[in-house]
């Protein structure tokens, strides 16, 4: 009888050390997605203000060995975007997908309303805007 107490004893001290553990991660992961999308904001705030210098701050291709020189970060700019949002928010492992909505200004067209996928990848403990070629 002693020892089923005991056994029983330990099966509940592990079961809550599972929710504690399972507890910290979920709080890790909305950590993470508040990171991702403040970075996000201030990436798409800086492409709408057409804020070059914190484009370039926030690409990931701009750290150290990556392709990116401050030169080339004009072209970063893109075309013009306005009521940008966030929609969703996919963090997988350093990995981040944003879809986002808002309005892009297409020549002629005027603005048209536009949906995209975002990526993000971490580095450093930092989250940055997928730099493409």
């Amino acid at each position: 009888m002693l020892k089923i107490r005991g056994i029983i004893a330990a099966l509940m001290l592990i079961s809550v050390l599972f929710v504690v553990v399972d507890g910290r991660a979920a709080t890790d992961s909305v950590d993470a997605k508040t990171a991702l999308e403040q970075r996000v904001l201030k990436y798409w705030t800086a492409r709408q203000t057409r804020d070059v210098r914190t484009l370039y701050d926030l690409e990931s291709a701009s750290l150290p060995g990556g392709w990116l020189t401050p030169d080339k970060a004009m072209a970063l700019a893109g075309l013009r975007v306005k009521n940008v949002k966030i929609e969703d928010v996919t963090i997988d492992g350093d990995h981040g997908k944003v879809r986002l909505s808002g309005n892009v200004l297409v020549g002629t067209l005027g603005w048209v309303s536009q949906t995209l996928e975002d990526s993000w990848v971490l580095i450093g403990g930092q989250w940055y805007h997928e730099t493409r070629r």
